[in-house]
């Protein structure tokens, strides 16, 4: 076991606690982070720079998760992993998004410059892509109309996502900070097959025993949807280009990175949704 612990940012989130569990089984010291610093977290902001320090103080790696809702955060990530280099830090891994490499995304895009800020901070660096969360079905930003509604409501048509269980990106993580081999990797990770969202939502409806079926809305009302639930313009414009994507077949590629990387098969979506039938339950 190191002495110097890995800072987990997002520590409380889909990935980050996940992989707090995987380092521990790994006997890695972790130290946890998150904006209020409760239940034995680290204070840790993206809002508040005068976090950093402390926060990175002694740490020997970080997994870094971008701030949620932004899109384009990479001066503030570039700060932060300044702050990390002159702390000692000497490698990061970065929660990033298959939806880097999709064909509509501009050069100048937030998540591109996180990229570069990633690769040009001096660290040594691991950079994670990872396709759609199954999480996010059910944790995520999909749930409440899945329980209101007994929808999921997308602008991606017919169009299939690999989608990946969080578990395996956060196995992937916490070999990509513990093992030798992944300095300077981008690491794409899928799951096993892609299904369109009407399929996962088939899916979800026979693990739970509710309906739920998918609503194909057009990209404006999408949009409309989105806008209304309060999300940023440029935030949104991102989402909407990721499900121009999907839609259009680009959410298909499969990889073998979770079995390459870890040793195990990446998880099915059936298999999760069997899983997380009790989240969906009708009560």
């Amino acid at each position: 076991m190191h002495a110097s612990p890995i800072l987990v940012t997002g520590a409380t989130g889909k990935t980050g606690r996940r992989l707090l569990n995987h380092l521990a089984r790994r006997g890695q010291v972790a130290r946890r982070a998150s904006r209020r610093g409760d239940g034995g977290n680290v204070v840790f902001d993206w809002h508040n720079p005068a976090t950093f320090a402390p926060a990175l103080d002694g740490a020997r790696a970080v997994y870094l998760v971008p701030p949620a809702f932004v899109e384009d955060p990479s001066d503030v990530v570039a700060a932060f992993l300044g702050q990390a280099r002159r702390s000692g830090v000497e490698s990061v891994v970065a929660l990033s998004s298959m939806g880097v490499d999709f064909p509509h995304e501009p050069q100048d895009s937030g998540r591109r410059n996180v990229e570069r800020a990633v690769r040009e901070s001096g660290l040594q660096w691991t950079i994670l892509r990872p396709t759609g969360f199954a999480q996010n079905f059910s944790e995520g930003f999909l749930l409440p109309a899945i329980l209101q509604a007994g929808a999921v409501a997308t602008a991606t048509g017919t169009g299939a996502v690999a989608f990946v269980d969080a578990d395996d990106i956060a196995g992937v993580a916490a070999c990509a900070l513990t093992e030798p081999g992944h300095v300077h990797a981008t690491h794409v990770i899928t799951g096993p097959r892609a299904l369109s969202f009407g399929e996962a939502a088939d899916a979800i409806a026979q693990a739970s025993g509710r309906a739920v079926v998918h609503h194909a809305l057009p990209r404006e009302g999408m949009g409309q949807l989105l806008q209304q639930a309060g999300m940023p313009a440029d935030y949104l414009e991102m989402i909407l280009r990721d499900q121009d994507a999907i839609r259009e077949g680009y959410g298909t590629d499969l990889t073998d990175t979770v079995a390459r990387v870890t040793g195990r098969p990446a998880r099915d979506f059936d298999d999760f949704a069997q899983a997380a039938a009790d989240v969906w339950a009708v009560r």
